[in-house]
């Protein structure tokens, strides 16, 4: 009796066949678990961008994570270095005379120096006039003076260099009249003058000084 022998070609066969089905089948859950990754990958980059969130995948071969840019140092602008505490405390804005002005276009105030090196503020009224001026002169001696509804000097405090301190009132037409005075010493002094700067009265008297 003779027994029929496998053939061996058929079995190396059927082996490979076997073989490529087994290889096919992971070949398929493979592509199935990539699908799912990815799909799960781009639902969180969806909900991250969503909310504003730096977006960062990484995962063994779907590529390199993507790095966050490395931080850059601010760019100055004159914005900035306008509003800047360490800088504003250096700006400065240099001038011989700043002027305001209303609306209208009519000088309002002004800060200059004067022709003999003094420095001064005025202020003045809608119509343009001064009414007010404070001034340090060439020599540090500051004084303040008042004007009328016409520009005329009405009254006057003043510190002279000496030491001295004084109060000067004027009339109508811009004339001293009546002067209080405090000397460098402190001695009080009060003069009264006529329309002709004559002066017509003075305490103390020369007899009481």
């Amino acid at each position: 009796m003779r027994i029929a022998q496998p053939d061996a070609e058929a079995g190396a066969g059927g082996a490979d066949s076997q073989s490529t089905v087994d290889t096919n089948s992971d070949d398929a859950a493979i592509g199935r678990f990539r699908d799912a990754v990815e799909s799960i990958a781009a639902e969180n980059i969806a909900a991250r961008s969503a909310t504003g969130e730096t977006v960062g995948f990484a995962s063994a071969g779907l590529g390199a994570a993507t790095a966050p840019p490395e931080s850059e140092p601010p760019i100055a602008t004159a914005e900035s270095a306008a509003v800047s505490p360490s800088n504003s405390s250096r700006k400065s804005i240099a001038a011989e005379e700043f002027v305001l002005i209303d609306s209208h276009g009519a000088r309002r105030a002004a800060l200059a120096l004067e022709d003999g090196g003094g420095a001064a503020l005025t202020l003045s009224d809608a119509g343009g006039r001064t009414r007010a001026a404070i001034r340090v002169g060439i020599d540090g001696a500051p004084s303040v003076v008042l004007y009328d509804a016409l520009g005329r000097r009405r009254l006057e405090v003043a510190l002279k260099p000496d030491g001295s301190s004084g109060l000067g009132l004027y009339d109508e037409n811009g004339e001293g009249r009546a002067e209080v005075v405090v000397s460098g010493g402190g001695a009080p002094s009060l003069s009264l003058f006529a329309a002709n700067g004559k002066r017509i009265a003075r305490l103390p008297t020369n007899r009481e000084r």
